[in-house]
């Protein structure tokens, strides 16, 4: 009776380890892991949207986006990444927010994160090096959320187009989701006197737009994602990882930039959905299905072998194999399908192949018992 209840015990822990390997499968192999996630992107720059054929179809860049551009610029960011971060960034002949040669141009706030149902005031202030921003919870930019500050490398020139950009480039992919809408955009020279008066040389506030780019003094590159409501008098964005370049800019009035100004504008968060981060249909962290699943996956059909290791057993001895097939095959699927491996998951992979090398030879001895 004894041998008989250690060869049922053993059926049932294999039994779990078969179906932990499937739950791991399927949730594994439904996940999408996106290296981008769905963003939106307010700022200056001195290249127009249309400008970079790099980053065009066949471009070089286009797999990047036209983020990955050379140019000169100041962006105010927000993500649906894994922080969830607003960000602040700037570039000198360099890409989007990479800052210049000698220092990285992208800062993140601290305090604020990402959520739907969201509407701030946003302050952008260029002061020769020292480059700030602040957002406000309200209207007359006094009451404030967050800010963040830092000193570029460099000075950006020549910076006349408003830009505004979704997440670019990169295959079609689950990276989240963020759509909303921005308005009364408004930029000023400040002057260099002691009294620090500002002189408006941009301002938009879509009241007099009677189509979705305003009588073309906005230039479109998707207008299903970045347009202008004329009835709302908005500018509505809606970003997601869609492996198209999806910008809009806007020309500043004749006057030039001064090395110090600010920018101001309204943002609202109407929906966002976080990237997925690894997550697949059964929607738990990656870390969790590792640990839930994976584990049993790998170790149950080892104690059910050894809580029978003297009896025979040929019922066992299959399902045992047949764990190992599948926990084999679900790592060459893994490697098949990743062009790149991080050190931890080389390390993981060269954890599980001895074992379930180890469990393909336990279910053959078990059936040959």
């Amino acid at each position: 009776m004894k041998i008989q209840l250690k060869v049922k015990l053993a059926i049932i822990l294999v039994s779990i380890s078969l179906l932990t390997s499937v739950l791991y499968g399927v949730d594994k192999f439904t996940s999408n892991n996106p290296a981008d996630a769905a963003s939106i992107r307010i700022g200056l720059s001195d290249k127009d949207s249309s400008s970079c054929q790099e980053c065009l179809k066949n471009g070089i860049f286009f797999n990047s986006g036209c983020k990955k551009c050379e140019q000169d610029g100041v962006v105010f960011m927000v993500s649906v990444g894994k922080d969830r971060s607003y960000s602040l960034g700037w570039s000198n002949n360099h890409g989007m927010y990479d800052g210049d040669k000698n220092c990285d141009g992208k800062i993140n706030f601290k305090n604020l994160k990402s959520n739907e149902n969201q509407t701030f005031w946003v302050e952008l202030v260029k002061n020769d090096l020292e480059l700030s921003s602040t957002i406000y919870s309200d209207s007359n930019f006094s009451k404030i959320i967050d800010s963040v500050s830092t000193k570029m490398c460099s000075n950006p020139t020549e910076m006349k187009y408003v830009r505004i950009s979704n997440e670019d480039g990169k295959p079609t992919a689950n990276g989240g989701v963020i759509t909303g809408f921005i308005d009364n955009i408004e930029i000023s020279n400040i002057s260099t006197n002691l009294n620090k008066k500002t002189e408006s040389i941009f301002f938009e506030n879509f009241d007099e737009c009677i189509d979705e780019s305003c009588s073309n003094s906005w230039i479109l590159q998707n207008s299903k994602n970045l347009s202008i409501n004329p009835s709302e008098k908005i500018f509505q964005y809606y970003s997601k990882v869609s492996g198209t370049n999806d910008y809009a800019h806007s020309e500043l009035n004749e006057q030039k930039l001064n090395n110090s100004w600010n920018m101001k504008f309204k943002l609202h968060i109407s929906e966002l959905i976080p990237h997925p981060l690894g997550k697949g249909i059964i929607n738990i962290q990656p870390d969790l299905r590792q640990l839930i699943f994976g584990i049993p996956s790998l170790f149950l059909p080892v104690i059910g072998f050894l809580l029978s290791k003297h009896q025979s057993s040929k019922s066992l001895g299959i399902i045992i194999l047949l764990s190992g097939i599948i926990i084999f095959f679900g790592i060459f699927y893994s490697i098949l399908n990743n062009q790149t491996h991080s050190n931890i998951d080389m390390i993981q992979i060269s954890i599980i192949l001895p074992v379930n090398v180890l469990i393909l030879l336990l279910g053959i001895r078990k059936i040959q018992k």
